[in-house]
C-alpha cells in the first residue's frame, strides 16, 4: 500500500511541474503537488519508523506551518529571491538533521556496510553546503550582507584544499569501523561542508545571484535524493531528482543568458575577470523631463517597456503597471520585455508584473522582442543596465556574446535610472550615450510616479474622444477633444491673428487656419480675422468661419493691416511682402535655401518671418512639423495615384488560369513621404524597394515593410538636422549603376527624394525610363525644386512640374504638391501644427519670438529685419565601425579548442559509450538489488524532470522554483521515519527539528505559489 501512495505522489510531483508549462494549468498543478504531498504524509504515519508520535508530530508541525503561511501572504514579490533562497537553507538544514539521526539511530546496529556511510558521507556533504550557501544567498539579497564578492586572498587554494579535507574525512568515515572516529568525522565533515558552503556563496558577486538561486534550488533537491538513498525511501529519490534536475536546468538557462560558463560562476563572479582592452565610453547624455516623455509616449503607436532590477528595488512595478494601463487607454500598443536573467532570480520581472496585475499576455520573452524592436516607436528602460548594454557586442568587454534586449534599434530609448553608474558587471554602458537615447535620472518610483501624473493630465486634456493621426517622423498630432466652452468665457483678446488667401499664382487651395481650429487660437487669448473665400478651395465657407468665433474681412490689405500675425501656407510673393507693414509676424513657407531674395526683401521690410518648413527634428518640434504632417499625405496619395494609373494589381493572385505576381514598387527617398509610401504600399501587399542615401535610414525602411537597396560606396549622406546631402561624383555614379539594374524591374516608381535647400536630386533619367516596361508609373513628387532648365521636372528627367505624360510608354505623372488634392484634411493638419506653433509662442497673452526656445529659433528665418536663417551644417565623417543601433545581432564567434574537438569526435564517442556500459556493467556486479533499482529510479526521475522542466514557460520559473521548494520539503518524510520508539531520544529530537524546518517549508512554498499563481492575468 505504501509503495502506491508513495508512486501517487511521485506522479503528482511530476505533473505539478508539468502544469506550470501555462499559467491556465500552473493553479491545477500547485494542488497537485500539494495532493501528493499530503498523501505521502500520511501513508508514513503506518510506517514502522514513526512510531505512532502523532503528537509530537502536530505539535511540532503545526507552529512552523502557521510562520510559513504567514511568512508567504506577507512577503513582497521583490522579497521573493530571498525568501526562496531562505526555503532553500530549511530544507538544507533538515536535510543535515536527518542525516545526523540516521546516523546516530544506527550506530547500535550490527552490518552497517560502507555503501550507507559513502550515502550518509555525501548527503551531509551537499545538505550542508546547501545550507550555509542558501543562507548566506538570502542575506545578500536582503542587503543584510555586503552583496559583493567576498575577496579572500588564494580562495579557490582554500577551496581546494576544503574539498580535499572533506574527501579524506569522507572516506575516513566510509571506512572506520571505530564509532568514536565515524563521530569525529561526522561531524568534521558538516564543518567543512558549511564553511564550504558560505565561502562559495560569499565569494559570488551579485550579478550571478539569478544562477547562486537556481544552484541551490538544485542542491536541494540533491541533498534530498541523497537522504532517500541513506533511508531506502524512493519517493524521496524521485522528488529529490525533480528538483535537482529543475534547479540545474533553470543553472544552465540562466548562464546561457548571461553568456556564462557555471563553473566560472560557482567559482567568483565576473569581478574575477578583468577585461582587457575595453574602450572608454564617451558621449554626451540628453536629458529628457517627465513631461517630455509622456509627451513622447502619447505620440506613439508602439510602446515597449523593459524592467530590470532597479524596478525590484524602487518597488514602482504598480507606477509602471499605471502607465501602461493609461496609454492603452489611449490606443497606444504597449508590450514588456524581459530578459531571462533580469531581477535577482528567473522570472522575477514576470512575478513583479504579475502583482502590478499586468496582463500575461502583454509580457513578451527577450527573444520575442527583439524580432520586432524596429516596430517599437519608444521603449522605456526601467532599472535595467547589463541588460540592455550594447557592449555585449564589443569583443573585450566582460558582457561579449551575452545575449541582450536590443533596445537601441528603436526609434527612441528613455532610460530611467538613478545615474551613470554601471551595472553589476562593472562596465560602462554605451546605450546612454546613442543620439536616440534620453535619459531620465532618479530613483525609478519617483520618475514612473512623475511620468504617470503627467501622463494622466495630458490624457485628461486630450478627452476620451481623441483621434490619432498617424503621420511619420513628427508623426502623429493629438487632436484638440476638450469641452467646449462658451464664447463668453473665452479671455479678451490680446493679439490678431490674420489669415490670407492663397489666391496668388503661386497659391495652393489649402487654408492655413481651418474653422474648427478657431476656438482653439480663441482660448488662447488670440482674435482671428480671415479675408473673405480664404477656405473656399479647402471646402470651408465663411459662415463656418463666423459660427467658430473668427471676423470675416473684405480683402487681403484689411487683413494684414489689422493682424499682428499673419498665417500663410504657400510662399509669399514679392509683392504680398512689400505689402506688409513694418514689425508684422508673417508665418508661412518660405524655403530660404532656395528664396534668399526673399530673406532680404523681408529684412528690408522689417518683418518677422517664421517658415514652417525649417522646423528643426526634435521631439519638442513633433506637433508643428508642417514637413511631416504634409508629407505623410503626400506618399499616402502618391501610391494611391500610381496604382490608379497601372493596369495591373498591386498584390499576387493566384486563380484557375494561373499565378500573376505583385507588383513592385521602388520608392526613393526614405524621408517621411517616402516611408509613408513604403507603408501604404506594402498595405497593398506590394513587393516594395527602397533607397535613400542616407544609411540609417535602413532600418526604418525594414519596419515600414521595405528592402533596402544600398550602393556599395560608402560616404555620409547625412548633414545636421538628419537631412540628406548633395553627394561626390564616385558616388553618384555607383549610385547610377544600381538604379540601372533595379529600375527595369519594377513597375511603380515613387520619387521622393530631396535635398535640404538644394534643387531636386537628378535620379531617373531617360535611359533608365527606356529600360521600363510599358505600362509602368512613375511619380514625381520632387518637382518644386527640379532643374528645369536640364529638363529635370525633378528626380526624374522629363517629369512635368503638375501634370501628366508618356515616355517610352511610362506614364509619368508629376506632382509638386500632391497633398494639395486632399485640400480638406491637408488645411486642418496644416491648421493642427499651426495651432500648437502659436502655443508655443505663448499664446496671445504671452506672445513673444523666444530665441532661446530651440524649437522657435529654428522656425526664424528673418528676425526684427535681420536674415537669421543659415544652412544646416554637413555632419563629421563618421568612423567606420557601425554603431549599436545599426549593429546585425551578433552571436559571438568560439573558437574550438581542442577538448571541444576531442569531445565532439566520433572515437570519443565510442569510448564514452564503451566506458558507460563498463560502469553499468560493473554496478550491476557490485551493488545490491534494491541499490540498483535505486539508481535505476535516480536516472529515470532525472530525465523525468529534464522533459518537465523544460516545458515550464519563463514567465514561471519563479512559481517553479518556490513550488520545488515546497516538494524538496517532502524531506519530512525522512524526519518521521527517524522517530523510532521514544521521541525524547536524540536522534527523535533531530529528526522533529528536522520536521519542524521541512513543515516551514512545505506550507510557505505552496501558499506563496498559490499566491503567485492568482496574480498572472491571462486575458
Amino acid at each position: 500500500m505504501r509503495g502506491f501512495v508513495y508512486l501517487f505522489s511521485a506522479i503528482c510531483f511530476i505533473l505539478s511541474l508539468r502544469g506550470l508549462s501555462t499559467p491556465e494549468t500552473a493553479k491545477r498543478g500547485n494542488i497537485l503537488g500539494m495532493t501528493g504531498m499530503g498523501a505521502a504524509i500520511l501513508i508514513t504515519f503506518s510506517t514502522e519508523g514513526f512510531g505512532g508520535h502523532y503528537a509530537a508530530f502536530f505539535l511540532t508541525v503545526a507552529p512552523p506551518a502557521i510562520v510559513g503561511v504567514y511568512i508567504a501572504q506577507s512577503v513582497s514579490m521583490v522579497q521573493m529571491p530571498q525568501l526562496v533562497a531562505l526555503f532553500h537553507s530549511f530544507v538544507g538544514f533538515a536535510a543535515v538533521l536527518v542525516g545526523i539521526s540516521s546516523f546516530h539511530a544506527g550506530l547500535g546496529e550490527s552490518g552497517t556496510n560502507a555503501t550507507r556511510a559513502v550515502e550518509t558521507a555525501v548527503g551531509e556533504f551537499v545538505a550542508a553546503v546547501t545550507f550555509t550557501g542558501s543562507l548566506v544567498a538570502a542575506a545578500k539579497l536582503h542587503e543584510l550582507m555586503d552583496p559583493k564578492s567576498l575577496k579572500i586572498p588564494g580562495r579557490h587554494a582554500i577551496n581546494a584544499m576544503t574539498v580535499a579535507a572533506v574527501a579524506v574525512v569522507g572516506i575516513t568515515f566510509c571506512a572506520t569501523a571505530d564509532t568514536t572516529t565515524k563521530i569525529i568525522c561526522l561531524y568534521t565533515l558538516i564543518t567543512l561542508s558549511l564553511w564550504l558552503g558560505f565561502h562559495l556563496v560569499a565569494s559570488i558577486g551579485g550579478a550571478d545571484m539569478p544562477v547562486v538561486i537556481s544552484m541551490l534550488n538544485s542542491y536541494s533537491g540533491f541533498a534530498t535524493a541523497a537522504s532517500g538513498f541513506m533511508l531506502d525511501n524512493n519517493l524521496l529519490i524521485i522528488a529529490g531528482s525533480l528538483i535537482g534536475s529543475s534547479g540545474a536546468i533553470l543553472s544552465y538557462i540562466m548562464c546561457r543568458g548571461m553568456n556564462r560558463d557555471l563553473w566560472s560562476v560557482v567559482l567568483g563572479g565576473w569581478e574575477d575577470a578583468p577585461a582587457e582592452g575595453v574602450p572608454g565610453v564617451e558621449g554626451v547624455v540628453r536629458e529628457i523631463s517627465p513631461d517630455s516623455v509622456a509627451e513622447e509616449v502619447l505620440l506613439a503607436k508602439k510602446v515597449l517597456i523593459v524592467p530590470g532590477y532597479g524596478m525590484a528595488v524602487s518597488r514602482c512595478q504598480s507606477d509602471v503597471a499605471d502607465i501602461a494601463q493609461i496609454l492603452a487607454s489611449r490606443g497606444v500598443e504597449v508590450e514588456f520585455g524581459i530578459h531571462p536573467v533580469a531581477g535577482r532570480m528567473p522570472g522575477h520581472m514576470n512575478v513583479l508584473l504579475a502583482e502590478a496585475n499586468v496582463s500575461y499576455r502583454s509580457v513578451k520573452e527577450m527573444s520575442e522582442v527583439n524580432k520586432q524592436m524596429l516596430e517599437y516607436d519608444v521603449v522605456i528602460v526601467v532599472g535595467a543596465n547589463d541588460t540592455v548594454n550594447p557592449a555585449s557586442l564589443e569583443p573585450g568587454t566582460k558582457i561579449y556574446g551575452m545575449p541582450v534586449i536590443e533596445v537601441w534599434k528603436a526609434k527612441r530609448v528613455i532610460v530611467l535610472k538613478r545615474s551613470l553608474a554601471p551595472g553589476y558587471a562593472a562596465i560602462d554602458n554605451p546605450l546612454f550615450f546613442l543620439d536616440n537615447t534620453r535619459m531620465l535620472f532618479g530613483n525609478a518610483k519617483d520618475t514612473t510616479t512623475a511620468i504617470f501624473a503627467c501622463l494622466s493630465q495630458r490624457a485628461a486634456f486630450v478627452g476620451k474622444s481623441a483621434v490619432f493621426l498617424d503621420l511619420e517622423g513628427g508623426a502623429r498630432a493629438l487632436e484638440e477633444g476638450r469641452r467646449e466652452t462658451p464664447p463668453t468665457t473665452w479671455p479678451s483678446p490680446k493679439r490678431t491673428v490674420g489669415v490670407l488667401k492663397d489666391s496668388n499664382g503661386r497659391g495652393t487651395p489649402l487654408v492655413s487656419l481651418a474653422p474648427r481650429f478657431v476656438k482653439r487660437l480663441r482660448k488662447q487669448a488670440f482674435r482671428v480675422i480671415v479675408e473673405s473665400g480664404a477656405g473656399a478651395e479647402a471646402n470651408f465657407s465663411d459662415d463656418d468661419y463666423v459660427k467658430a468665433g473668427a471676423e470675416i474681412m473684405p480683402n487681403a490689405d484689411t487683413v494684414i493691416s489689422r493682424s499682428d500675425v499673419i498665417l500663410k501656407v504657400s510662399v509669399p510673393s514679392e509683392e504680398l511682402i512689400r505689402r506688409i507693414p513694418r514689425g508684422k509676424i508673417l508665418i508661412s513657407h518660405v524655403f530660404p535655401g532656395q528664396n534668399a531674395p526673399l530673406l532680404e526683401l523681408m529684412a528690408s521690410q522689417g518683418l518677422t518671418a517664421l517658415a514652417v518648413d525649417e522646423v528643426p527634428r526634435i521631439t519638442r518640434a513633433q506637433n508643428v512639423d508642417v514637413k511631416s504632417s504634409m508629407q505623410g499625405l503626400q506618399g499616402y496619395r502618391a501610391v494611391l495615384e500610381a496604382f490608379n494609373a497601372l493596369p495591373r494589381l498591386s498584390k499576387t493572385s493566384i486563380t484557375a488560369a494561373g499565378r500573376v505576381d505583385a507588383a513592385r514598387v521602388l520608392v526613393l527617398g526614405a524621408g517621411v513621404a517616402g516611408l509613408q509610401a513604403i507603408s501604404t504600399a506594402h498595405g497593398l501587399q506590394a513587393e516594395v524597394f527602397a533607397y535613400d542615401v542616407r544609411a540609417a535610414t535602413r532600418e526604418e525602411v525594414e519596419s515600414c515593410g521595405g528592402t533596402f537597396l544600398s550602393v556599395e560606396l560608402e560616404e555620409e549622406g547625412e548633414v545636421e538636422g538628419g537631412y540628406a546631402r548633395e553627394m561626390g561624383e564616385a558616388y553618384e555614379m555607383a549610385q547610377k549603376q544600381m538604379l540601372s539594374r533595379v529600375v527595369p524591374n519594377v513597375d511603380v516608381i515613387i520619387c521622393t527624394a530631396a535635398i535640404h535647400g538644394k534643387p531636386s536630386p537628378k535620379l531617373i533619367s531617360n535611359d533608365m525610363l527606356a529600360t521600363m516596361r510599358p505600362g509602368s508609373v512613375v511619380i514625381d513628387l520632387a518637382t518644386e525644386f527640379g532643374d528645369r532648365r536640364s529638363n529635370w521636372g525633378g528626380n526624374v528627367e522629363g517629369s512635368p512640374t503638375d501634370g501628366e505624360t508618356q515616355i517610352h510608354g511610362v506614364t509619368i505623372i508629376g506632382r509638386s504638391r500632391i497633398e494639395t488634392q486632399m485640400p480638406t484634411q491637408a488645411s486642418e493638419l496644416f491648421s493642427m501644427n499651426m495651432s500648437n506653433l502659436l502655443e508655443e509662442l505663448g499664446g496671445g497673452e504671452n506672445f513673444r519670438i523666444d530665441l532661446t526656445n530651440e524649437v522657435i529659433k529654428g522656425l526664424c528665418c528673418v528676425h526684427e529685419g535681420r536674415v537669421s536663417w543659415a544652412p544646416p551644417e554637413p555632419l563629421p565623417r563618421r568612423p567606420p565601425t557601425p554603431s549599436p543601433r545599426s549593429s546585425p545581432r551578433l552571436v559571438p564567434p568560439k573558437e574550438v579548442s581542442l577538448l571541444d574537438q576531442l569531445v565532439t569526435s566520433d572515437a570519443f564517442f565510442a569510448m564514452s559509450l564503451v566506458c558507460t556500459a563498463a560502469f553499468a556493467g560493473l554496478l550491476g556486479v557490485t551493488l545490491k538489488a534494491l541499490e540498483l533499482q535505486q539508481f535505476t529510479l535516480l536516472a529515470l526521475s532525472l530525465i523525468v524532470g529534464y522533459y518537465s522542466v523544460w516545458s515550464v514557460t519563463p514567465a514561471l520559473h519563479t512559481p517553479l522554483m518556490s513550488v520545488t521548494n515546497a516538494l524538496s520539503g517532502v524531506i519530512i518524510i525522512g524526519s518521521m521515519l527517524e522517530y523510532g520508539p521514544s521521541a525524547t531520544s536524540a536522534s527523535a529530537i533531530c529528526a522533529l527539528c528536522a520536521t519542524f524546518f521541512s513543515s516551514l517549508n512545505i506550507a510557505g512554498g505552496f501558499y506563496v505559489t498559490q499566491r503567485m499563481m492568482q496574480m498572472f492575468q491571462i486575458a
